[in-house]
């Protein structure tokens, strides 16, 4: 119904509208887009751009000029109409202990903070945490409950329909996509289902008062199976290892199994100690002068983690950067999934806060390694521009490599780093998230630069002319997405580079499919 504003003042209806219009506070701006505001009884409807909005009131611009209306008094209609939260939510989070016990509370506490809400921990009678979100009157908002009983129960529990989300310190397998899929909660492959939230590694260590300090990749295998059993082996002491690890159920354990022992076709020996957590892993091996653990980087604390020399001369020491950029590698994702549909808007407004600064920085407060972009100069590269000129690939010539540190002596690379799905073409959710995390940081001029590289690298399989094409393509798709997401004006097109350098400047060995994963990266460099 199209009304003139003397007919709206002689609306019963409407009239209530515009008076309460007059008389509440004026919502937070947001940028305008099209509804429309339909009355309860839906005898009236009024277009215009919604310009602002809160729990209580929107704000829309119309022909007659901007209008505070109460929520409970209409309806909103369009796409880009605000999600209404409900009085009170309560839905379950289930998964990995360590990141329900570790990180989820500060990230709960963040979002909290965000929503002006206070945030309340509660331990259940089984151990195990309950969240509870109120207003600043002590009305309870929602209540979050938690199943610890391991990753795979937790996607268990999200296809039975007993979890809202599920966290897993792994990825997702097939049979469990195909099962999410059978229940009609969507294509796990599909853009938002997967979030990463945090990122580790995990870490050989050992005491700090051994000399032993870097590992031969081949040799953790022997170590752990029970092959190589006195440290005089690794170049140590002449004394017997002691070996510490959690049981193969755990997360830990099972990627203990699945990265070092069943690719050297080894089995776990018999002769060790089974500690019930990461941190207690890395308390008794730090006392042992001659033990050596599998644990997280999250959990290193006074033991001293190993750099891992792979057979190919590349060394690969762990950090906070190496992690960061996945090139560590055992470094590793913790994931969040959910499904399509069904979901509570508070949760979805809980995965769009996981992407902001305020929560990666609260996720490296929990010991985890943040997703948030740092930099890093060209004199800490030392490592990658070794493996450079290490003589691995016979068919790359000395002015290649001369022309790719010339180009980047004088730049900074970021910790962003762009990988691809197994078919090696397709951006990654990691990457696709990094994406717009790296526009946001152009665009609020974070980015002092002048000039942003995208270099790509390809692994040594296949003919090197053919690798230095593909690395180009790999970096003009990240760099196409990038200006896709860019708001127009934010950097000027002609100064964001593509560059493709092929097999050069391997960060592992290719003669694994983990080091050519690794090898296979578009980075980005800035100057």
């Amino acid at each position: 119904m199209n009304l003139s504003l003397g007919d709206m003042m002689k609306t019963p209806v409407l009239n209530t509208l515009l008076c309460a219009a007059l008389t509440v506070a004026t919502p937070v701006a947001l940028s305008a887009q099209s509804v429309i505001l339909e009355s309860l009884d839906g005898s009236i409807s009024i277009n215009g751009e919604l310009t602002g909005f809160d729990s209580e009131n929107y704000i829309i611009r119309t022909n007659i000029g901007d209008m505070t209306i109460p929520v409970a008094q209409v309806n909103c209609i369009g796409p880009d109409c605000p999600e209404i939260m409900p009085a009170f939510t309560e839905f379950t989070i289930s998964g990995a202990r360590s990141l329900a016990l570790n990180l989820l509370p500060d990230l709960l506490d963040g979002f909290g903070r965000s929503l002006d809400m206070d945030v309340t921990h509660l331990t259940q009678a089984d151990g195990s945490p309950k969240v509870l979100f109120s207003d600043f009157d002590g009305n309870e908002i929602a209540e979050i409950s938690f199943l610890m009983n391991g990753s795979t129960s937790g996607i268990s529990d999200l296809v039975a329909g007993q979890a809202s989300i599920a966290l897993t310190t792994r990825a997702i397998l097939p049979r469990e996509a195909s099962a999410i899929a059978a229940a009609g909660l969507g294509d796990i492959g599909a853009p938002g289902l997967e979030n990463i939230l945090a990122l580790d590694g995990l870490v050989i260590i050992t005491s700090a008062q051994n000399k032993v300090h870097i590992i031969q990749d081949d040799m953790i295998a022997k170590v752990f199976s029970g092959e190589v059993t006195n440290w005089s082996e690794l170049g140590g002491d002449d004394a017997r290892i002691n070996l510490y690890v959690r049981p193969e159920s755990s997360g830990t354990g099972s990627l203990l199994s699945q990265l070092v022992l069943q690719p050297a076709n080894a089995r776990l020996s018999r002769n060790v100690i089974e500690l019930a957590s990461d941190s207690t892993i890395s308390d008794a091996v730090s006392a042992d002068p001659y033990g050596i653990g599998f644990t997280t980087f999250s959990n290193e604390r006074s033991a001293r983690s190993m750099s891992i020399l792979g057979a190919c001369g590349i060394q690969s020491p762990v950090s906070n950067f190496t992690i960061k950029t996945e090139e560590y590698p055992f470094a590793r994702r913790m994931y969040l999934y959910r499904p399509t549909d069904g979901l509570p808007v508070l949760a979805r407004n809980f995965i769009e806060y996981l992407n902001t600064a305020e929560a990666q920085k609260a996720v490296s407060f929990s010991g985890f390694v943040g997703q948030g972009a740092t930099e890093e100069s060209v004199n800490n590269q030392g490592l990658r521009f070794l493996a450079a000129v290490l003589p691995t690939n016979p068919e790359l010539s000395l002015p290649e490599i001369q022309d790719m540190m010339i180009e980047l002596s004088t730049a900074r690379r970021l910790t962003i780093t762009y990988r691809f799905d197994e078919e090696g073409m397709r951006l990654d959710s990691r990457s696709q998230a990094d994406i717009i995390r790296l526009a946001r940081r152009i665009e609020e001029g974070l980015i002092t630069a002048s000039e942003i590289m995208l270099t790509g690298f390809t692994d040594s399989e296949g003919q090197s002319n053919v690798n230095k094409d593909l690395s180009l393509i790999l970096a003009e798709q990240v760099r196409t997405a990038l200006l896709a997401e860019l708001a127009p004006g934010s950097f000027p097109e002609e100064s964001i580079r593509a560059i493709g350098y092929g097999e050069l400047s391997p960060l592992d060995c290719n003669d694994t499919l983990t080091g050519r994963q690794i090898n296979r990266r578009v980075e980005v460099w800035t100057r």
